[in-house]
């Protein structure tokens, strides 16, 4: 319960935990009027992902928390006797990326001899905070478990299943409060929904397969009784993370989010994963409701093409993998993998992001053209991956951009994504990443990187 309660603490804390440290709320650097640092970075490129402050020199850490992000002179200003001071030597650091959708803990065995190395991957390749989407009874077991024995040194966000298939698991998730903390790294983040399969000729269309005709793929509910279903979660105050494959699967969890949000805002930030196939009406209708498209960028790259083309037709084709549109529409979107699955080795933040602006996938095969529309940029794939993702889970309050007053959750990258050639983004190497001020992860020879606060 200790342990429970020191994370709990550092969550409500962080904002305004800069303030507390500096004496005083800011953006950026202020003069300070209380204890020193315990950790800073300097001389790096910084990316913080804010508005006011998008580049930084450097910054400084405190219990964890960050304190301040500035020039190099101004952090160095506030060195004690006793700060650590690290520097980066015009290496890049970034906040820690956020995957909005995976299920690389609860299927390890897909991929990994345990869990544990499954966590391990994920803090080298830069994520620092995780959602599981088929957080089953027992796998909200395993997580607390691994975090009890000090095993999971990264944060998770579970998603409890309200169905799998055709099988439904009841109200079992109203055992659990929205946002609870089971242990100081498993919170409980929301519901899953699952409407179609997504395997292929599987995922539910409103017209057949183009190679199956009177194929239409497998739905797993009707309208009504989605719409109980729907509005049960909701009225709990639980998020909504709704699984859709094909445009008429995409349908069926549209109408039932908008009954249960009778009108009102979408505060919940209920989500539709994956949007694989999804039709201009759609994509207009979610930026009405204020939906949040939750995609990944590992996703529909030229390794997909083929199966895509085939099934859709050339009508249709166009509808797969919507990132570009989906952000010129304004539909609030948010970055993920869904590792383990997808087409070869899904999971690395930057494979993904590299995947994202160029479309080209492991076969290193050409995007067709209508792939390439849809390409987004790097700015773009690192804020659904940070500030964008973490704001869809409903923590960026305390995590996402590098700012006073939040978690310092962070990651340093062997090169600054948005300085070099976008054919050289997945080679960028994650050097160090960082949770809450302490170092997990610190790559072979980059010891110097690697103090805690």
């Amino acid at each position: 319960m200790a342990q429970i309660t020191r994370r709990t603490f550092l969550r409500g804390a962080a904002a305004t935990a800069g303030a507390a440290a500096l004496g005083g709320p800011f953006l950026g650097f202020q003069p300070p009027s209380l204890d020193p640092p315990d950790l800073i970075f300097h001389h790096g490129r910084i990316l913080t992902m804010t508005a006011t402050q998008p580049a930084a020199e450097a910054i400084a850490i405190a219990s964890g928390t960050i304190v301040a992000v500035g020039s190099n002179r101004e952090i160095q200003a506030l060195r004690g006797p006793r700060t650590v001071a690290v520097n980066l030597q015009g290496r890049a650091l970034l906040p820690g990326f956020v995957d909005a959708h995976s299920h690389r803990l609860g299927d390890w065995s897909l991929r990994y001899a345990n869990p544990e190395a499954a966590v391990q991957d994920a803090l080298a390749t830069g994520w620092t905070t995780i959602s599981e989407l088929f957080a089953s009874q027992d796998r909200l077991g395993l997580l607390t478990e691994l975090d009890a024995a000090g095993h999971l040194p990264i944060d998770v966000n579970a998603y409890l299943p309200i169905n799998y298939g055709f099988d439904r698991f009841g109200d079992w998730y109203l055992a659990y409060d929205p946002d609870q903390q089971l242990s100081p790294h498993v919170r409980v983040a929301g519901v899953k929904v699952f409407i179609d399969s997504g395997a292929r000729h599987e995922k539910l269309l409103s017209e057949p397969y183009a190679t199956h005709p009177g194929l239409y793929g497998i739905g797993f509910w009707n309208q009504p009784d989605l719409d109980v279903a729907v509005r049960a979660a909701h009225d709990a105050g639980f998020q909504v993370a709704a699984h859709t494959g094909g445009d008429a699967a995409h349908d069926l969890i549209i109408n039932a989010l908008a009954a249960a949000l009778g009108g009102a805002p979408n505060a919940p930030r209920h989500s539709v994963e994956h949007v694989m196939i999804a039709r201009d009406d759609q994509v207009a209708r979610m930026a009405d409701l204020g939906l949040v498209a939750s995609i990944q960028l590992s996703f529909f790259n030229s390794d997909w093409a083929p199966e895509f083309a085939a099934g859709l037709g050339p009508d249709r084709v166009a509808w797969v993998g919507r990132w570009r549109d989906l952000l010129d529409a304004g539909v609030p979107t948010i970055g993920s993998t869904d590792a383990p699955y997808g087409y070869g080795t899904t999971g690395p933040a930057m494979r993904a992001i590299y995947q994202a602006v160029t479309r080209i996938g492991e076969t290193g095969a050409p995007p067709p053209p209508w792939m390439l529309s849809q390409r987004i940029s790097v700015e773009e794939a690192l804020r659904l991956l940070t500030i964008d993702a973490a704001w869809g889970c409903g923590e960026e309050a305390t995590k996402g951009s590098l700012e006073p007053g939040k978690l310092a959750d962070l990651v340093v990258l062997s090169a600054d994504p948005t300085a070099i050639d976008a054919a050289g983004l997945a080679d960028v190497e994650v050097l160090m990443t960082m949770v809450a001020g302490e170092s997990v992860f610190c790559a072979p020879g980059e010891h110097a990187l690697c103090r805690s606060a």
